[in-house]
């Protein structure tokens, strides 16, 4: 299965504060969330790591990377998530058979709520 596992871009006005699923925009410069989806992504062969927020990548920056994947793997928070959301349904739109998950504590904790 081609799979991308992806942290995707930020809103604008995002700062990344305590308890986003990326801290990038504020006091903390080094953060090991990307951590959480490198190591699944190290085991899965052939897949692809794309950690949006630090490099500021928008979603045009990502989008050809999602055209040809059978998995999108998300990772998401509280914050992020009606723009997570929003990633996926862009991802979908442009590759309407692939499958996208979330991963994150709002997904594990509210997994069958979807705002």
């Amino acid at each position: 299965m081609r799979t991308l596992f992806l942290h995707p871009p930020s809103f604008d006005g995002f700062d990344g504060g305590a308890g986003a699923r990326y801290q990038m925009k504020r006091e903390v410069t080094f953060v090991l969330v990307s951590t959480w989806l490198a190591q699944p992504a190290a085991l899965v062969e052939g897949s692809k790591l794309i950690d949006a927020p630090p490099h500021r990548l928008s979603f045009e920056d990502i989008a050809s990377r999602g055209q040809n994947r059978d998995l999108v793997v998300m990772h998401t928070s509280t914050p992020s998530f009606k723009s997570d959301v929003k990633t996926a349904e862009m991802i979908k739109a442009i590759n309407p058979d692939v499958k996208i998950g979330f991963i994150g504590a709002k997904v594990a904790v509210r997994a069958a709520r979807r705002a």
